[in-house]
């Protein structure tokens, strides 16, 4: 299910000992202080996950990776249209425990699936709370588009989509 990608990964040797057996090649990196992980095809990076993705989180990335392995995608046409509009860098601000984290991660992951035009970044806000402070992260999920448009995370797809793709047009 998982196969023919790279992830490049910092501190998180445990959790990548648990991905061992899938075609999947695995490249260490030394140049970070936080776990993070990298998801790349061929020279493309798809996603970087900031943190270790646990609880309510894990099972978004897993199905990323089962999406990507296999260019799947679940969005209906309007939706995948949208999709292709978004332009830019995005951040989506997660926790573990968060409940409504995991649909924005599923919809976000998706987006960089089809459009090579977005650099998806998500941030676990308790292991990266810097950044969650620099960005003025007081809930989660919060996307920030292009480092100026914040659009709180929880709401249906398809309005996350519609926000996203016309901020992406301001730009």
């Amino acid at each position: 299910m998982i196969g023919n990608l790279k992830i490049k990964y910092c501190k998180a040797s445990d959790f990548i000992s648990q991905l061992i057996g899938a075609n999947v090649s695995f490249e260490e990196r030394t140049d970070c202080q936080k776990p993070e992980l990298q998801v790349w095809v061929n020279e493309r990076r798809m996603f970087s996950y900031m943190g270790i993705p646990s609880m309510n989180e894990l099972w978004p990335f897993l199905n990323a990776l089962v999406r990507i392995s296999n260019n799947s995608v679940q969005l209906d046409p309007q939706e995948l249209e949208l999709a292709k509009s978004v332009v830019g860098n995005v951040k989506l601000f997660v926790t573990p425990d968060c409940t409504k984290c995991p649909i924005a991660a599923e919809l976000l992951y998706q987006v960089a699936l089809v459009n090579d035009k977005v650099s998806l970044e998500i941030i676990d806000t308790e292991t990266y709370d810097e950044i969650a402070k620099k960005y003025h992260v007081l809930s989660v999920p919060k996307i920030v588009l292009n480092e100026k448009t914040e659009i709180p995370g929880g709401f249906p797809p398809n309005i996350v989509l519609k926000m996203l793709a016309k901020s992406s047009q301001a730009t």
